[in-house]
């Protein structure tokens, strides 16, 4: 059988069962998408892989009697030119967070059905699309262009605990001191949020209130959702309800990240831990993301991993920021040996203050405006003045957003992963 010119080329990598001949089954019935191979054994994959030249690679949870996981790091790293669509036995999440980790750029959970599985291959060629029109873009922009400084910051780590909701209130008060223009916290993390507990904030108001208004936001509208905390920022929290958390969708959180940007100077959001589609659709969407690590061995394999999965998400090294929180506790790993690890170099250091951290908490009041002269609030006021230093390029700027507006209806208008 000879490929269509338009045709994108997948291959199978599993045992032989049921889900490989119902990929098989499916594939085979439809011309968008063409099986050029299966592999069922470990002997040259890798070999096997590159000589297939796949544009997506599907994998089953197991090869040759093993779990996959392993088998899906080896292949990100070895062949990174092919996204990965995982396929998944149960709705797992730590085994959803563990395959996104390893590089897998989607997931399928059995059982699925053909629509399931040709609007996920949809999607991931339209996402694999677009990063690729960044990167040229991004190629072709010269320098001396002109410039405008950061306005969005996604705050995010791999593993909870490292403190992302304390940094990034901290941060948008501390950028609001040095500017005194208007800054937005709004809490992506939509599970398990903590951001109300850390600012003492009582209210019902949530994104959950935008959301029917998503491509028409007005000004007044969101200054009757937002809360205008004691400290001059404004927060917008995320939803209470988890049934309602569930049911948002990326395309809805985006144009809401969109609307709320031509509103205010600067936006700062918690994306929590959880990596799913909300968090690298808004991570996609802002100037700069901070990863957040902490020197413990666990906290630094997890950013390790998710280095490596900024480059396979097309961001460029200068996009992801890495802070160091908690620096310098006791049996903590130096800094040498964290940077050497990461392959990535430290932005900025905040310095251990568990226990004024922890007051602050239970307190409601940020460790930023409690403990001002603290160390920790030395270092979030030299982070926000660093930040303010540093300028897009207005050009790669635009044509990153007009990218995005011109694919996102029919990328993420397709089924969700899995």
């Amino acid at each position: 059988m000879t490929a269509k010119s338009n045709q994108t080329r997948v291959i199978l990598i599993g045992d032989p069962g049921p889900v490989q001949q119902q990929i098989t089954a499916a594939l085979s019935s439809q011309t968008e998408f063409l099986l050029v191979d299966v592999l069922s054994s470990l002997d040259r994959l890798i070999r096997e892989v590159r000589a297939a030249e796949p544009e997506i690679i599907l994998m089953d949870h197991r090869l040759g009697n093993q779990p996959t996981l392993d088998i899906v790091d080896d292949v990100a790293m070895q062949y990174p030119e092919a996204p990965i669509v995982a396929v998944l036995p149960e709705n797992d999440p730590v085994a959803i967070q563990q395959v996104m980790l390893a590089g897998a750029r989607a997931f399928l959970v059995q059982p699925f059905t053909q629509v399931n599985l040709l609007s996920t291959l949809r999607r991931v060629q339209e996402l694999e699309s677009r990063r690729a029109h960044v990167q040229v873009t991004a190629a072709a922009s010269a320098a001396g262009e002109a410039t405008r400084p950061l306005r969005s910051l996604a705050i995010f780590s791999p593993r909870g605990g490292v403190g992302c909701s304390t940094l990034a209130t901290n941060l948008a008060i501390s950028l609001y001191e040095e500017t005194g223009a208007r800054v937005l916290l709004m809490e992506g993390k939509l599970f398990f949020g903590h951001v109300d507990v850390l600012l003492n904030i009582r209210t019902r108001n949530t994104i959950a209130d935008l959301l029917p208004h998503a491509n028409n936001l007005d000004e007044s509208l969101v200054r009757d959702v937002v809360v205008r905390h004691a400290t001059g920022i404004e927060v917008l929290l995320g939803p209470r309800d988890l049934q309602v958390a569930q049911g948002i969708r990326p395309d809805d959180m985006y144009a809401v990240f969109v609307s709320l940007q031509r509103l205010y100077d600067h936006i700062v959001i918690d994306v929590g831990s959880n990596l799913n589609e909300n968090t690298v659709t808004l991570m996609d969407a802002s100037d700069r993301v901070m990863l957040v690590t902490t020197p413990d061995l666990a906290a630094l394999h997890d950013a390790s991993q998710f280095v490596q999965i900024s480059r396979s998400l097309g961001y460029p090294a200068e996009k992801l920021l890495v802070v160091l929180n908690r620096a310098g506790y006791s049996g903590g790993i130096r800094t040498g040996d964290i940077e050497s690890a990461l392959r990535h170099e430290l932005y900025v250091q905040v310095p251990d203050d568990s226990p004024n951290a922890i007051r602050s908490l239970n307190r409601g009041i940020p460790i930023f405006i409690r403990y001002p002269r603290s160390p920790v609030s030395r270092a979030l006021k030299s982070l926000a003045k660093s930040l303010l230093e540093v300028h897009m390029a207005e050009p790669l700027r635009a044509a990153v957003s007009t990218a995005e507006k011109s694919r996102r209806e029919a990328l993420l208008a397709s089924s969700r992963l899995g």
